[in-house]
């Protein structure tokens, strides 16, 4: 089995271009309100994949830092770390073939909204995100009757997150849908040969931590 190879150097240059520094930035404004409010938290999560076409066990891992917005509403920036949700269409399996086999993962920058159903100990939640899917895998792919191989990267992918669980004290229980869209396998000549669909359902548990202090 080939190991999971995330090329950190490229996603991380991507990120602080694209994505992290204006997010990071308005937390910032907001820390100072938080904090006063006891209205910061931080989320774990850690959770596997049910239902996924890889042959391979899929793994979650979610961080989340949650700004509360309203007496019932969260935001936050869930930064999500996933291995084996990916399902491969191949388009031309007479002249090549894909490895689906080998372990591939993906990182998430996504925009949060949480409402909870009620101030309870225990509370009921529905959540929402749309942000970028960093999809790190890269694909075997190999032609039929020559010698010739070739490693295809995976475009990034805008993706859709519909989320919702229950929360007592710290415990944090979830489940959620990460929708998002296919990716084209391109091969060298500019030939698409297929798709990757890295959209995953998923359980996790988790923890929930206070950040904030309460004024007094």
């Amino acid at each position: 089995m080939k190991i999971f190879r995330p090329k950190l150097f490229g996603i991380k240059r991507l990120i602080l271009r694209k994505n992290l520094l204006p997010i990071a930035l308005l937390f910032c404004l907001s820390h100072l309100n938080a904090q006063e409010k006891d209205n910061l938290k931080l989320v774990i999560e850690a959770g596997g994949l049910p239902i996924s076409a890889s042959e391979n066990i899929g793994l979650f891992l979610n961080v989340e830092p949650k700004l509360r917005a309203s007496e019932n509403t969260f935001i936050g920036l869930r930064i999500g770390i996933v291995i084996n949700a990916h399902s491969i269409e191949n388009y031309d399996i007479s002249q090549y073939g894909i490895d689906g086999i080998s372990d591939n993962g993906g990182i998430s920058l996504v925009p949060t909204i949480d409402y909870y159903l009620n101030e309870n100990k225990f509370r009921p939640y529905l959540g929402v995100g749309v942000g970028p899917y960093l999809l790190t895998n890269y694909l075997d792919v190999f032609a039929y009757g020559s010698q010739r191989g070739f490693e295809v990267y995976v475009k990034n992918q805008l993706g859709f997150l519909l989320r919702g669980g229950w929360e007592s004290d710290r415990l944090r229980l979830g489940l959620e849908y990460n929708f998002i869209s296919k990716a084209d396998i391109k091969v060298p000549d500019d030939q698409i040969i297929g798709a990757v669909d890295n959209s995953y359902f998923g359980v996790s548990i988790g923890l929930t931590i206070s950040v904030g202090k309460k004024a007094k």
